[in-house]
C-alpha cells in the first residue's frame, strides 16, 4: 500500500481577502510618511513668507498691510494643519479641501507680495506638486486650473501701472506654461509611484497566498501521512493480536480431530471448550474493530446516544473484561449516575480499560471513578500494578509500545480506545497513582 498523496488545492478568495485587508490597514496608500512630508513642507513654506517679507526686495512690500494679514493667516493655517495631520490623508476629501486652501492662500500671497514678479510665485509649484501627490488626477487638474487662472489674473491686473502690459502678459504666459508642465510631471510621477506600489502589494499578496497554500498543503500532507501511519500501526496491532488465538485454534482443532485411540474424550471436550473461548475472544475483537470502523463514519457520535445508567454500564464492562465483582470498587458522583451518551462505544472503552487494569493490576482491586466536568464525562480507572516510569507515560498509547513490566499495555485494546475517543473528541491520559499503580483518565463529551 502506498502512502496517500495530498491533493493540491487553492484557497479561493484568499488574494482578494488579503488585498482588501491590506487596503484597510493603509498599506496601499502612502501613509504617515507622506503626510508628515506634506505637513513639514507646508509649515516651512508658510513660515518662510515672513522672512521673504522682511528680507525680500522692495516689491514684496508694496501692499504691506495686506501682505502681513495674509502671512499671519497662512502661519495660523500652517500651525493648525501641523496639529491635525490626519487631514492630509492621501485621496481623502479633507486632502482635496486642504489642497484648494493651499492654492488660494498661495495665490493671495503672490498677489499681495509683488504679483507675477514676486519670488513667492515659486510657492505655486509646490502647491501643484503637493496636490498631484495627494489627489486623483481629476482633482489635481481642478487645482491646477485654479492656480493657472489665478496667476494669469494676478499678472494682468495686479499693479498694472508698474509694469507694462506686454511684459505682464508674457510673464503670465510663461509662468502658466511652467506651472502646467510641473503639474503634469508631478501627476505622472505620482501615478507611476502608485502603480509600482500596487504592483508590489499584489506581489506581496500573491506571495502570502502561495505561502498560505503551501502551509495548508504541508499540513494536509502531514495529516494524511499520520493517518496512513496510524492505519499501518493499527494493522500491525491487529495482526499481532489475532495471530496468537488463531495459532491456538489451529492446535486445538488438531487435538479435537485426533483419532479416539490417541486422545481421551475429556481432553477432546476440553479442547472444544477452549476453541469456543478463543472464538468468543475473536468475536469480541472483531466487534471492537467494528466499533472503530463505525467511529470513523461522519456523525456517528450522535447515532447511538441514549440515557445510560453508568453503574450498570461499568458493571457490565467489568464482567466482559473478566474482572471479578469483588475486585471492582466503583464510585459515581450524583450528577453522573445517568448520562446521555453512546452506550455501545462507551462500554467498549470501559471494557478495554478494565481489561488493561485487570491484566496489570497484580490481582488487587481496581477503582473506577465516574464524574462530570462540564459537558464531559470523566472515567478514571485506577489499578495497583507496578506503574510506569514518568518519562514513558506519554508513549503508553503509542504504536507498538511495550514498556517495562507492563507488556502489552499498548496492544489492540488501548489502540481501540484511542481510536474511538479521537472520533468523538474525547481524550485518554495516563498518570502514576499515588501509592503505586496507574490511572487511566478518560474524558468523553456528552450527547
Amino acid at each position: 500500500m502506498k502512502p496517500p498523496v495530498a491533493p493540491r488545492r487553492r484557497v479561493k478568495g484568499m488574494t482578494n481577502w488579503w488585498f482588501a485587508d491590506q487596503r484597510s490597514n493603509g498599506i496601499l496608500t502612502v501613509g504617515s510618511a507622506t503626510e508628515n512630508v506634506t505637513v513639514a513642507v507646508r509649515v516651512l513654506v508658510v513660515f518662510s513668507l515672513p522672512i521673504l517679507l522682511v528680507l525680500g526686495p522692495d516689491t514684496v512690500r508694496r501692499h504691506l498691510a495686506l501682505a502681513v494679514a495674509i502671512v499671519f493667516l497662512a502661519c495660523l493655517y500652517g500651525f493648525v494643519t501641523a496639529v491635525r495631520r490626519s487631514w492630509d490623508l492621501r485621496r481623502s476629501r479633507s486632502a482635496a479641501v486642504l489642497s484648494m486652501v493651499d492654492a488660494v492662500l498661495a495665490s493671495a500671497a503672490v498677489a499681495a507680495m509683488g504679483g507675477a514678479e514676486s519670488p513667492a510665485v515659486a510657492v505655486l509649484f509646490l502647491v501643484l506638486v503637493g496636490a498631484a501627490i495627494r489627489l486623483p488626477i481629476t482633482a489635481t487638474a481642478m487645482v491646477t486650473t485654479f492656480v493657472i487662472t489665478a496667476l494669469v489674473l494676478i499678472a494682468v491686473f495686479v499693479d498694472p501701472g508698474l509694469v507694462d502690459g506686454e511684459t505682464r502678459l508674457l510673464t503670465g504666459v510663461w509662468w502658466t506654461l511652467y506651472l502646467a508642465l510641473a503639474a503634469t510631471l508631478a501627476a505622472s510621477l505620482s501615478l507611476l509611484a502608485e502603480r509600482e506600489e500596487r504592483a508590489r502589494t499584489r506581489a506581496l499578496v500573491e506571495l502570502e497566498a502561495e505561502h498560505a497554500v503551501a502551509e495548508e498543503e504541508r499540513d494536509l500532507r502531514a495529516r494524511l501521512l499520520e493517518s496512513y501511519q496510524t492505519q499501518q500501526d493499527g494493522l500491525r496491532a491487529i495482526l499481532h493480536e489475532f495471530r496468537t488465538p488463531v495459532v491456538s485454534l489451529d492446535a486445538l482443532a488438531k487435538v479435537a480431530l485426533a483419532p479416539s485411540d490417541r486422545i481421551e474424550e475429556a481432553e477432546r471436550i476440553n479442547s472444544l471448550h477452549l476453541i469456543m473461548e478463543h472464538a468468543g475472544h475473536l468475536t469480541e475483537m472483531l466487534n471492537a474493530l467494528s466499533d472503530v470502523a463505525a467511529s470513523r463514519i461522519p456523525g456517528f457520535g450522535d447515532a447511538g446516544d441514549r440515557l445510560v445508567d453508568m453503574r450498570s454500564a461499568v458493571e457490565a464492562a467489568a464482567n466482559a473484561a473478566r474482572l471479578p465483582a469483588e475486585r471492582l470498587r466503583l464510585r459515581i458522583d450524583d450528577d453522573a449516575v445517568a448520562v446521555r451518551i453512546d452506550g455501545q462505544r462507551l462500554r467498549r472503552v470501559i471494557t478495554n480499560l478494565l481489561e488493561n487494569a485487570e491484566r496489570h493490576g497484580a490481582g488487587k482491586p481496581v477503582d473506577v471513578e465516574v464524574s462530570r466536568d462540564g459537558d464531559c464525562m470523566v472515567i478514571a480507572v485506577c489499578d495497583r500494578g507496578p506503574g510506569m516510569a514518568q518519562s514513558h507515560l506519554a508513549d503508553i498509547t503509542a504504536k507498538d509500545v511495550s514498556l517495562g513490566d507492563r507488556k502489552g499495555t499498548a496492544g489492540l485494546g488501548l489502540w481501540i480506545v484511542v481510536q474511538i475517543l479521537q472520533a468523538v473528541g474525547g481524550s485518554l491520559r495516563f498518570a502514576n497513582r499515588e501509592g503505586g499503580g496507574l490511572v487511566a483518565r478518560c474524558e468523553v463529551p456528552l450527547g
